[in-house]
């Protein structure tokens, strides 16, 4: 397992001296848990998730319209590598295709940026980059829809701390996974996630706005 690779580095680093090279990817504490369709001007929703994967985590978060194509978010949380730590973060996204829309684009899609901090082992992770999402809504005949997602990213993780070092290395991740919006106030989400936090990742976004 990556949690118990990472504590036997960390030990090395706290004996062998200051040195980060060649660290192992970390991943998100917060996966995806969206599609690449906007929420809506002056539209605001409430969420949380759990990611049950190298490392565990459980989170909320808060997802405002910004515009009519454009959502900023913010999480917080824990996440557990030895023991429960702060991670939190933020991003954005600006949906520049919509299904059935103008020219009647193939499928929902977004290009927005992201950051994330966590705190881990005395010392911390700093991921900042930017992210493409792909999506595409199905309507349920009892109501409702389906929208199966994807998001890939690429970023720079910072490793720092308190062993007198630090490390930047550009990192990719993936994650696929479905949205299952039972009403127009209430979404459910799970997914994959492949990008150095490999896991399952579980998620609930009610209307509150």
């Amino acid at each position: 397992m990556k949690t118990k690779l990472a504590l036997v580095v960390a030990l090395a680093l706290g004996l062998a001296g200051p040195t980060y090279a060649d660290f192992p990817a970390f991943g998100s504490a917060f996966g995806c848990l969206t599609t690449a369709s906007a929420i809506g001007q002056g539209r605001g929703m409430l969420g949380g998730g759990v990611g049950i994967a190298d490392a565990t985590s459980a989170f909320g978060t808060f997802t405002y319209g910004l515009s009519k194509f454009t959502d900023g978010r913010l999480r917080f949380g824990f996440i557990d590598y030895d023991e429960a730590r702060v991670a939190f973060g933020a991003d954005f996204k600006w949906q520049f295709w919509q299904v059935g829309q103008g020219r009647r684009e193939p499928m929902d899609m977004a290009v927005g940026g992201f950051f994330e901090y966590e705190d881990v082992y005395g010392g911390s992770i700093f991921q900042f980059g930017g992210q493409l999402f792909g999506s595409y809504p199905i309507n349920l005949n009892r109501g409702g829809t389906l929208s199966p997602y994807g998001r890939f990213n690429i970023r720079m993780e910072t490793l720092s701390g308190t062993y007198g070092g630090s490390n930047t290395e550009l990192k990719f991740g993936f994650n696929g996974g479905v949205e299952w919006k039972a009403t127009r106030d209430v979404a459910f989400y799970g997914e994959f996630q492949f990008d150095g936090n490999d896991g399952l990742f579980l998620g609930i976004n009610f209307n509150v706005m």
